[in-house]
């Protein structure tokens, strides 16, 4: 028994002893061997014991891509054919209650009328017509002050007298006179004016223009980068018409007299337009027009695409062939509930994203290259991106 005791006694000192040499052993080593040692021992795992093995992870690039939104085709929009035309109407502006007017040497009577042109800037051709059953004399007549007749007549039915467009007024007035007798005291210059009448041509500008209306989506004016009216102006001569005007939500994109039936493109600011409704409204001063093929065409903004690039070295890339090491892209959204989908390209090798989930993940190891890469995200849906990894993983 004693020889035992002895025996136990002296493997414990040796332990002991071993383990006082392995500890100095350790202590004397150059830092960097001291470490590399350690993290090898803590990276043993045990046949019974509890430990893990710590796989190395490697970190190619790491962004924080932030919010991408997609570009949405704008499609071109065909509006209705329209016609716009010129209408006059001759009509009687007034009708004045019968004049008569004298002048000798001991009478003398002129007389003054007034008439109103309630749309004077449509109205043309003004014309002052009567009969005239008594008539002695220079019959004169001024219109607001002007001198515009002084004739004899000689006839019961008078030429009828242009009234000039630059002398009316909203509200006018007309004098009639009869000269003077001269010497011949025993006579008198007389005129009875009977059917007098204001007439002139009425223009109907509701027919001189016409409006369409059309539709653009928030998503489609955001991404909108240029847009453009198509259309061919219809017409029998262009010496037969007035200038064509194009309004876009009243902004005038179009006013010239066109070469009749020649196709047009003209190119309209982003800023005349809106989301929502828009109007387009086609307007002609004279003639008609029958505008066709109306087409509002539109060119969107280059997609957004978000961009990184990224290298491997040739050591690291010997590692991803000899399967020593994995590679992954890695995405991490913002929330798990909104669909999330969007085009992946590593290198011009294609994949999708199409899910909900919060997070993406995806081997990479036949898509990587020695030296450069990239990789290109375009998003489909708006997207909200925390994270962007291209990491080597150790197998």
């Amino acid at each position: 028994m004693k020889r035992k005791a002895q025996g136990g006694l002296n493997a414990a000192i040796l332990v002991a002893i071993l383990a006082g040499v392995i500890i100095i052993y350790i202590l004397f080593l150059p830092t960097e061997d001291r470490k590399a040692l350690l993290e090898e021992e803590s990276d043993y795992t045990g046949g019974t014991g509890g430990g893990s093995s710590t796989e190395e992870l490697i970190t190619l690039i790491s962004e924080n891509v932030g919010r991408l939104d997609p570009v949405g085709k704008v499609r071109d929009k065909e509006l209705p054919n329209v016609n716009i035309f010129e209408t006059k109407n001759s009509k009687v502006l007034d009708t004045i209650n019968p004049i008569y007017i004298r002048n000798g040497w001991f009478d003398k009577k002129s007389k003054v009328v007034k008439f109103d042109i309630e749309n004077l800037e449509n109205t043309n051709d003004v014309m002052l017509s009567f009969s005239v059953p008594k008539r002695q004399g220079v019959l004169s007549i001024s219109l607001n002050g002007e001198l515009i007749y002084e004739y004899s007549i000689t006839s019961l039915n008078a030429n009828p007298i242009k009234l000039k467009s630059g002398l009316l007024d909203g509200s006018n007035e007309l004098e009639f006179s009869v000269n003077s007798v001269g010497a011949k005291f025993w006579t008198t210059n007389e005129y009875a004016l009977e059917s007098v009448q204001i007439i002139g041509d009425i223009t109907d500008t509701s027919r001189q223009e016409s409006q369409n209306v059309f539709s653009l989506s928030d998503t489609e004016y955001q991404n909108m980068e240029k847009a453009e009216i198509r259309f061919i102006p219809y017409c029998l001569s262009s010496t037969d018409v007035g200038v064509l005007d194009v309004f876009v939500n009243n902004r005038n994109v179009f006013s010239s007299v066109p070469v009749c039936n020649d196709r047009y493109e003209q190119e309209m600011p982003i800023s005349a337009l809106s989301a929502g409704q828009n109007k387009v409204l086609f307007k002609t001063n004279k003639g008609s027009y029958s505008v066709e093929q109306i087409l509002l065409s539109f060119s969107e903004k280059d997609a957004p695409e978000a961009v990184y690039y990224f290298e491997i070295n040739e050591s690291t890339f010997e590692d991803i062939q000899d399967n020593d090491y994995n590679a992954f892209v890695r995405v991490e959204f913002v929330d798990d509930e909104d669909r999330k989908r969007a085009d992946i390209n590593v290198n011009d090798h294609l994949t999708r994203i199409d899910q909900e989930r919060k997070t993406y993940e995806r081997n990479i190891d036949n898509w990587v290259e020695e030296g450069n890469n990239f990789i290109k995200i375009t998003p489909k849906t708006t997207l909200e991106i925390v994270e962007l990894n291209i990491e080597l993983e150790e197998r």
